[in-house]
């Protein structure tokens, strides 16, 4: 069955992200215990109705879906197709098929566990500096709007102002918030164009953290559909035609898998964008005949590794960041307060 139009959220807001995190995890939830229900023997229809009564809204909307599912008698997976990732859906309906639903459900349940807790704890190391950047500028703008007009006016009263003012407050103030504001639209800008076009010469921070997140979206979204009993030249197909910077790379392994190339070998075209311990997993997987398996212990493998770096990072990313927007404060304070105590040297 064709998949339904799934919206993205926005999540454009720190509230609205914090609401959208919540509905995912609640969601992450109702799969776990359905999942375990359904592997327990429990019927599909009591299962959805005993977590309905007992969820909540998330819940009750789920629950209310795959009792649809049942009564038209068309395949459960469908009833997450608007609220799953693409992959996780594919693996769950290919699952479905092949009758293994319950574990391809605990799987994707526990992975969005694992994304939730990923963004919760980026939000938090990020939300106190951006609130400090977001205040620099509020500062900024108040001393351009309400205390230089004031300071002007007051050197404009006093003779000879002019061999008193040695600098411009707002341009020496102004020109430090314009370079760490320059420095981040920079950085941002790499990240950008290294996600479009990953082999590109860019130099950005953290280049090994994003190999390795890169690598670990794809051995999973491999792996999940090789479990589900999808065959490699259909996920890589797939995986091939969603509209991303790394998918010229996955066509081309594509060509190759069409041409009679083992799958390390096909890989191996975009062995520079990718871990080299996901090509050594395919070679080991294709030798022993388990490469789902090799693919699922290397993506756990490498999860863990970006896990361990992102906590390595979160603990100085928030000092630094500190420091760098009170430099910058410090600097916009110095320059108010240099013109005031020479307008009231002036006056005394």
């Amino acid at each position: 069955m064709r998949r339904r139009a799934r919206s993205r959220w926005p999540g454009m807001l720190a509230g609205e992200w914090i609401r959208l995190l919540h509905r995912e995890r609640d969601m992450a939830l109702w799969l776990m215990q359905f999942s375990r229900m359904l592997r327990a023997g429990v019927d599909v229809r009591l299962a959805a109705s005993a977590l309905g009564a007992s969820s909540g809204r998330i819940g009750s909307v789920l629950s209310a879906a795959v009792e649809r599912q049942v009564e038209r008698g068309e395949p459960l997976s469908d009833a997450f197709s608007m609220d799953l990732r693409d992959a996780d859906w594919r693996s769950l309906l290919a699952a479905e098929h092949a009758g293994t639903f319950a574990e391809s459900l605990e799987r994707v349940a526990a992975g969005m566990l694992e994304r939730v807790r990923w963004r919760q704890t980026m939000f938090k190391q990020l939300g106190y500096p951006c609130m400090l950047l977001c205040g620099t500028y509020g500062l900024f703008g108040f001393m351009v709007v309400a205390v230089l007009p004031t300071l002007q006016r007051l050197s404009a009263l006093l003779p000879g102002p002019a061999a008193h003012r040695r600098f411009d407050p707002a341009l020496m103030s102004g020109a430090c918030l314009a370079l760490l504001s320059s420095a981040l639209i920079f950085i941002a800008m790499g990240y950008i164009v290294k996600r479009r076009w990953p082999e590109a010469p860019i130099p950005v921070p953290f280049q090994m953290l994003l190999l390795k997140i890169r690598t670990e979206r794809v051995a999973d979204q491999l792996a999940s559909q090789l479990e589900a009993g999808i065959g490699a030249w259909e996920a890589v197909a797939w995986m091939a035609n969603k509209g991303r910077g790394f998918d010229r790379h996955l066509q081309d392994v594509h060509e190759r898998l069409r041409q009679g190339f083992s799958l390390h070998e096909a890989f191996a075209s975009a062995k520079h964008v990718l871990d080299p311990l996901f090509l050594t997993l395919l070679e080991v997987g294709e030798a022993t005949g388990e490469v789902a398996d090799r693919l699922r212990e290397g993506q756990k493998l490498m999860q863990f590794d970006i896990v361990h770096r992102l906590e390595t990072i979160a603990q100085f990313a928030e000092p630094v960041a500190v420091t760098a927007v009170g430099l910058v404060v410090g600097v916009m304070v110095y320059s108010i307060m240099v013109p005031m105590y020479q307008a009231i040297a002036q006056l005394s």
